[in-house]
């Protein structure tokens, strides 16, 4: 026996169970039914066996997991045995056999391995032609055998021979010729059945039978690719369409977008212009409050202080009535200008956002002391109590506050005929930071219908409104209250039955001032002072004269002033604008200067920085000069600061208010109970 023959035999014998199919090489399409798998003994044998109609697409999809059993390495720098098994394959395209050798040659090439022989089964006489041809593509030699059985027994027998039909010698006459080249150019030009022409003219054993069925195949193959190239025009046609349209709506949307944005410009400018224009019609507005305030406080402040004057003066008792009629009148008629100044100047938004420190106890007194006569003179019991843990100074805005309580107690006190008018503060909660506290004010009043209770904090409503209804008002008061409160990080509410009276309500929170925080015990803190002005007398060791110089403008203020200053024990000399002020301190001392702010020539508040520049005048440089204007709102206040001032009166100025300010700065050193 040969050696080698020896040595073949050898060789371990290669079984369809020694082949490993891996589930990510095999490949199968539910649409069309074909199929690709794959199985390998490594670096040995490649088995493919494949099925159904294999079309191009069908053909690429496939051929991705045949890359995927290369790209895994068990076919690499080796020759291998190939077996394909061809027996399910109904129908397989010119284009995809090429596609499929070519990347064949691409993997082997890439992965330095390539088929020794590859064995077909179950081919066709058609398939097994094209095959032919397709052998000199892929540079290998080919088997044809009738099973996978076959394949691999003459694997292990080395059995070649006989695999290979070589052809035998043609006879085609000259006409058989000519009719096939006719028929070529029929396929390219016509649309003719190559598989009726073959069968009317030629015989199955004919020499060129097989080969018009390999042209039938390839007219198959054109008549899809020209059906195709029909189907891609046709798309790309509806693509260009689309993208015509698409064009025309993104024109159209830009050209929409930039209008958009001219109108939006066009809004905001317009915007930008009203809004400008409220500023300056909110300023003139203001402006205009405060002339009318200060116009009607002036003539105000004569009727107010000459009443006051007439009052303590010995009258008769009809005089008194009279009299007493003219102070309520003023006073109401100085309530309705406050509440349209101060309603105009919230809704406004001018809210100051500064918040002081304050002693609650204190304002709580101070507001019973402004009541107490208003509710005296009818009669009424005014009470308040504040909770007896609340004994340190808060941090809020002791101004509004103020402005609330006043003015849900003079409503009380004016819609009350008989019984009381109550103030509580409750303690609802504390922590070492911040303190809640519970406002109520409470009367035996005339009561609030029930379908009143929900305007009644609307601008301009009166719980009567009829013009036989007893008390007068703007209806402001209320919606202060509301839109104050509410500031403040509280609610207002009430509970009132008519006939009954009402309980005002709300809460608020309040910070902790400094010393509360650091000393919580102590039950008498002094709060700090952040309006600006001094709380007491100029510290310093110059005895002052009791002669003041009123600086003021109007003849029928000067009376006013004059009659209720000299009344109460001082000397006063008057001048009638800021430069005739600054002229007379240059040559006479005088302990104290209340200055208007609005005068001809030269306005108090250039006048009080240059008393405050005087340089050898030392003791006129430090008087105190205190504000008496008209000019009542807080920015004036400001002002007044800035300029220099010491304290500030508004006007109309009632004559105990007047005392309590000249006491505080200018006291009688030798007069009894007046504390220096």
């Amino acid at each position: 026996m040969d050696p080698s023959q020896r040595e073949e035999n050898s060789l371990p014998l290669l079984r369809y169970d020694m082949l490993e199919f891996r589930p990510e090489w095999q490949f199968d399409d539910p649409d069309s039914g074909a199929y690709y798998h794959s199985g390998v003994v490594v670096n040995k044998l490649f088995f493919t066996s494949l099925g159904g109609d294999i079309q191009y697409e069908v053909a690429e999809k496939a051929l991705a997991f045949v890359r995927k059993l290369f790209s895994d390495g068990v076919l690499r720098d080796c020759e291998y045995i190939r077996i394909a098994d061809y027996s399910g394959v109904s129908k397989a395209t010119i284009n995809s056999r090429i596609l499929y050798a070519n990347t064949l040659n691409k993997l082997t090439e890439e992965y330095n391995c390539r088929p020794s022989v590859t064995y077909i089964c179950g081919a066709s006489v058609l398939l097994k032609t094209m095959l032919r041809i397709f052998s000199h593509i892929v540079s290998q030699r080919f088997f044809f055998v009738d099973s996978v059985d076959e394949a691999f027994r003459r694997i292990n027998a080395h059995e070649m021979s006989g695999c290979v039909v070589s052809s035998e010698s043609l006879v085609v006459t000259r006409k058989e010729i000519d009719e096939f080249a006719a028929l070529c150019g029929h396929l390219l030009f016509e649309d003719t059945n190559v598989k009726s022409f073959s069968r009317d003219y030629i015989s199955e054993d004919h020499p060129l039978n097989e080969l018009y069925k390999i042209i039938g195949v390839l007219h198959n193959d054109l008549g899809e690719l020209k059906q195709k190239e029909k189907d891609q025009k046709k798309r790309l046609e509806e693509a260009l369409f689309e993208a015509r349209s698409l064009n025309q709506k993104l024109i159209d949307e830009k050209r929409n977008v930039e209008e958009n944005e001219r109108v939006q410009q066009e809004l905001i400018d317009t915007l930008k212009k009203a809004r400008v224009e409220a500023e300056s019609a909110n300023k003139a507005k203001s402006e205009f409050l405060a002339n009318i305030s200060h116009e009607i406080r002036t003539p105000l402040h004569a009727v107010i202080g000459m009443t006051e004057l007439l009052l303590e003066s010995s009258l008769a008792k009809d005089q008194q009535y009279y009299a007493d009629t003219i102070s309520s009148s003023a006073h109401l008629l100085l309530l309705l200008i406050n509440d349209l100044l101060d309603f105009s100047r919230i809704e406004a938004g001018y809210i100051d956002q500064e918040k002081e420190d304050f002693d609650m106890r204190r304002l709580i007194g101070d507001i019973m002391s402004l009541m107490k006569d208003s509710a005296s003179r009818k009669r009424l019991l005014l009470d308040s109590r504040v909770d007896e843990r609340l004994s340190f100074c808060l941090t809020g805005y002791p101004g509004y506050l103020r402005q609330v309580l006043m003015n849900l107690i003079q409503n009380a006190v004016k819609f009350t005929y008989k019984g009381m008018v109550s103030l509580h503060v409750t303690l609802l909660s504390e922590t070492p930071e911040h303190v809640s506290l519970e406002f109520s004010v409470k009367d035996t009043g005339v009561g609030i219908a029930e379908e009143q209770l929900k305007v009644i904090f609307h601008r301009f409503t009166q719980i009567d409104a009829s013009s036989t209804r007893k008390e007068g008002g703007t209806g402001l008061g209320l919606a202060i209250v509301k839109q104050l409160v509410t500031f403040m990080g509280g609610e207002v509410s009430v509970d009132s039955r008519q006939g009954e009276g009402s309980d005002f309500r709300f809460s608020l929170t309040f910070d902790k001032a400094g010393e509360a925080k650091a000393d919580q015990s102590s039950a008498d803190l002094s709060c700090r002072q952040k309006d600006g002005f001094r709380s007491s007398r100029s510290v310093d060791d110059i005895i002052r004269p009791h002669r003041i110089l009123l600086v003021e403008d109007n003849v029928i203020n000067q009376k006013v002033a004059q009659a209720m200053i000299e009344k109460i024990g001082y000397e006063i000399d008057i001048a009638v604008n800021g430069e005739e002020a600054v002229e007379a301190l240059q040559q006479k001392q005088y302990g104290l200067v209340l200055m208007d702010l609005q005068m001809p020539v030269m306005d108090g508040f250039e006048a009080t920085r240059r008393i405050r520049k005087f340089g050898g005048l030392a003791s006129n440089a430090r008087v105190p000069v205190v504000a008496m204007t008209a000019n009542a709102t807080r920015e004036d206040r400001e002002l007044c600061l800035r300029a220099g001032m010491d304290d500030y009166l508004s006007k109309p100025v009632e004559r105990q208010v007047l005392l309590d300010m000249l006491q505080r700065w200018l006291p009688f050193k030798d007069e009894p109970g007046v504390e220096t």
